[in-house]
C-alpha cells in the first residue's frame, strides 16, 4: 500500500513538473495571438464559431467538435473571474478558455508520453527529457497556445499507442467512439490495436464498428444543424477524395521547397539527426537494450502519409511522437553512455 501512494505522489510531481514546464513555453505564444492576424491558423476562427454554437462553417473544421465545446464550458466559468480590464492583456476570455483547454490536453498528452516512455524502459530523466523536447516543438507550442483543436489529437495518439503498449483492451474499448471525435485524421492510428496479438481483437473490433456508426451519426446531425451551407465536399470520401488530388502539389511544396523544410524541421529541428542516428543504431543491433515494439513502425507511413493529403507538414508529422521521441532518447543515451545491453553502470535517477 505504502508503494502505491509513493507512486502516485511520484507520478503527481512528474505532472507538476510537465505542467510547470508547458506554461513556460506556451504561454507566451497564448499571449500573442492574434484573432485578426491567425498568421496560418485561420481554421481557429472556425473553432471560435462553433464554441458559441455556430456551425455554418467550413466543413473541413466543423465536425471537430470536442475542443470548442470544451472551450464553451471553460469560458462560462472562468468570465466571472477575470477582471475587464484584463480581458484585452490575455486575449479575451475566448482566447483563455481555449488556452486553459489546450494547456491541460498538452500536459496530459505530455504525462502518458512520460509513462509511455518508462514502458519502453527510458529511466525518469531520459523521459522527462523526452517530455520536453514534445512539447517545447514548435508545433507542440502552436497548438497549445493557438485556439485550434490538435492538442487532443496528440492526447489521442498517445493513449492509443500507450495502452496497446499496456495490453489494455477495456480502456481501448471504451475510448474509441471518445477518440474518433476528436479529429479525422485519427482515423488509421485506431487500427494500431489489430497489430497487438494480447489485444481482444473481435472485442475492440466491435468498439471500432460502434465507433465508426458513432463518427458518421455525429457527422450527419452536424450537417443537418448547418444544412444552408452543406458543402458538395461534406462527405469525407469526398474530402479525402480531394486531398488525395491536391498530393502531388502537397508532395513538391513540403519536400522540394525551403519551405516544405522549414514545416519539417519545425517539428523536432535538431532532434531529427538524433533520431535517425537512434534508428539506425536499433537497426544495426548495437541498441539491444530498447525494443521499440513494432506496431509502433505504422505510425511513420501515416504521419509521413498526411503530409501528401496535407499541405499542413509540420502539424502532421508531429503526430510522429510516439517513434521518434525512442528513437532520439536512444541516440542520445548511446552517444552519452556509449551503453548496448549493460546498463548496470547507468547513473541511476
Amino acid at each position: 500500500m505504502q508503494t502505491k501512494y509513493l507512486k502516485i505522489i511520484k507520478i503527481s510531481l512528474i505532472f507538476i513538473i510537465i505542467l510547470g514546464f508547458n506554461y513556460g513555453v506556451s504561454f507566451q505564444q497564448f499571449l500573442h495571438y492574434d484573432w485578426a492576424n491567425p498568421r496560418g491558423l485561420s481554421d481557429s476562427s472556425s473553432y471560435l464559431a462553433m464554441s458559441n454554437g455556430d456551425y455554418t462553417i467550413s466543413s473541413g473544421h466543423r465536425y471537430r467538435v470536442i475542443i470548442p465545446f470544451l472551450a464553451s464550458l471553460v469560458r462560462d466559468v472562468v468570465q466571472p473571474f477575470v477582471p475587464s480590464e484584463q480581458l484585452h492583456w490575455l486575449g479575451g476570455v475566448d482566447a483563455l478558455s481555449f488556452y486553459i483547454v489546450n494547456y491541460f490536453f498538452a500536459s496530459l498528452t505530455g504525462l502518458f508520453l512520460y509513462l509511455f516512455l518508462i514502458q519502453l524502459k527510458f529511466d525518469p530523466k531520459l523521459s522527462l527529457l523526452g517530455v520536453f523536447i514534445f512539447l517545447g516543438s514548435r508545433i507542440s507550442i502552436l497548438s497549445t497556445g493557438a485556439p485550434i483543436v490538435d492538442s487532443l489529437y496528440f492526447l489521442s495518439i498517445i493513449l492509443i499507442v500507450y495502452f496497446c503498449l499496456t495490453r489494455k483492451t477495456i480502456i481501448l474499448t471504451v475510448l474509441t467512439p471518445i477518440l474518433i471525435l476528436t479529429k479525422e485524421t485519427i482515423v488509421p492510428f485506431l487500427f494500431l490495436p489489430f497489430f497487438i496479438k494480447q489485444i481482444n481483437r473481435k472485442l475492440f473490433g466491435v468498439s471500432l464498428l460502434v465507433s465508426f456508426i458513432l463518427f458518421f451519426w455525429v457527422r450527419n446531425t452536424i450537417s443537418y444543424w448547418s444544412s444552408n451551407i452543406v458543402e458538395s465536399s461534406d462527405p469525407i470520401f469526398y474530402v479525402l477524395i480531394n486531398h488525395i488530388k491536391a498530393g502531388w502539389g502537397n508532395i513538391t511544396q513540403t519536400y522540394f521547397s525551403v519551405g516544405g523544410w522549414h514545416g519539417i524541421f519545425s517539428t523536432y529541428s535538431i532532434f531529427w539527426i538524433f533520431a535517425a542516428y537512434g534508428a539506425w543504431l536499433s537497426f544495426k543491433k548495437l541498441n539491444t537494450f530498447y525494443q521499440i515494439p513494432h506496431f509502433l513502425l505504422f505510425i511513420i507511413p501515416i504521419t509521413f502519409g498526411f503530409t501528401v493529403l496535407s499541405s499542413n507538414v509540420g502539424r502532421m508529422l508531429l503526430g510522429s511522437f510516439p517513434i521518434v521521441i525512442p528513437y532520439t532518447l536512444i541516440g542520445i543515451d548511446y552517444l552519452l553512455f556509449k551503453k548496448n545491453t549493460d546498463h548496470s553502470n547507468r547513473p541511476t535517477s
